[in-house]
């Protein structure tokens, strides 16, 4: 075998575990990256980084500490909203909550009270606020 060719197969090798082991984040650790659900008028996205989590509608923008996935892939954290407006419900400085569990490359976000809202990978363009 040349030389060559094992170089190109190492590569190959090192480009598929990467890409296997990047796109799910394993119990214990931060979530980071960033989901966006555009199917429906608010457009949520959901930016995480070990700096913290930022959760954005077309109204509002909450900030939270950096999201530590549990054994199930499950996360919870209370943080405060750092912007609000048109006719919502709440104000700057409120307490914010999310919860929500890492399933495949998605994230799925519970509110109580409303149906799970499904995030996938992606990011959107910053539109107004039609509230």
């Amino acid at each position: 075998m040349r030389p060559g060719t094992r170089l190109v197969r190492l590569g190959l090798a090192v480009v598929t575990l990467v890409a296997c082991t990047s796109s799910s984040t394993p119990p214990g650790h931060v979530l980071t990256g960033t989901w966006v659900d555009v199917t429906g008028g608010l457009q949520p996205q959901l930016s995480a980084s070990s700096r913290g989590a930022d959760f954005s509608t077309s109204c509002t923008n909450a900030h939270f500490p950096s999201l530590q996935l549990d054994d199930s892939l499950a996360f919870r954290a209370r943080g405060v909203y750092t912007a609000a407006v048109g006719l919502v419900t709440v104000e700057v400085g409120d307490v914010a909550t999310i919860t929500g569990r890492v399933v495949g490359d998605r994230v799925i976000l519970f509110s109580q009270g409303q149906p799970p809202d499904t995030l996938t990978p992606g990011s959107r363009g910053f539109g107004p606020c039609n509230a």
